[in-house]
């Protein structure tokens, strides 16, 4: 396993750390993040899930967003609104959330995102990274889950 800031392979850190894990493996993945108008949230996130599924584990659609913050920006001569000369503050929020590390399924995605979201330019980020996978055998017992104190989803 690899120590210094970057991993050469993804898949090799996965496989040396699972021999290490007894509740849970990890797997390859890629992370999405896109930054939102409130306008876009439920419709990009909705294109997403029904392109990729978005699933983790025993479940699908899963994915996060933040309560809104501030994007700035200031557009430029060749964009749609032309070169304002003035920097734009838009209330913006953060959708992110993870998929198998598999590129016709990441094109998927980010088809989705583009085709769903108001603007000429979403941003988008996307890095490598693992994401962990219960072993739904292995503590079902465990009190501290949420079905062995009594709440409901």
């Amino acid at each position: 396993m690899q120590s210094k800031g970057s991993i050469d392979n993804i898949e090799d850190v996965c496989t040396d750390l699972n021999q290490l894990l007894n509740t849970c493996s990890l797997v390859p993945v890629w992370f999405v993040r896109v930054e939102l108008a409130e306008r876009d949230d439920q419709r990009v996130r909705d294109s997403v899930a029904n392109a990729v599924a978005l699933p983790y584990g025993a479940y699908t659609k899963v994915a996060f967003e933040s309560s809104a913050g501030v994007q700035f920006f200031c557009p430029q001569q060749h964009s749609k609104s032309g070169d304002i000369q003035r920097t734009v503050a838009m209330p913006t929020r953060i959708l992110t959330f993870s998929i198998a590390k598999d590129s016709d399924k990441l094109a998927l995605a980010i088809e989705a995102i583009r085709e769903n979201h108001s603007y000429e330019e979403p941003v988008i980020y996307i890095t490598e990274g693992m994401a962990s996978r219960a072993d739904y055998s292995a503590d079902r017992d465990n009190p501290n889950r949420w079905w062995n104190r009594g709440f409901d989803i």
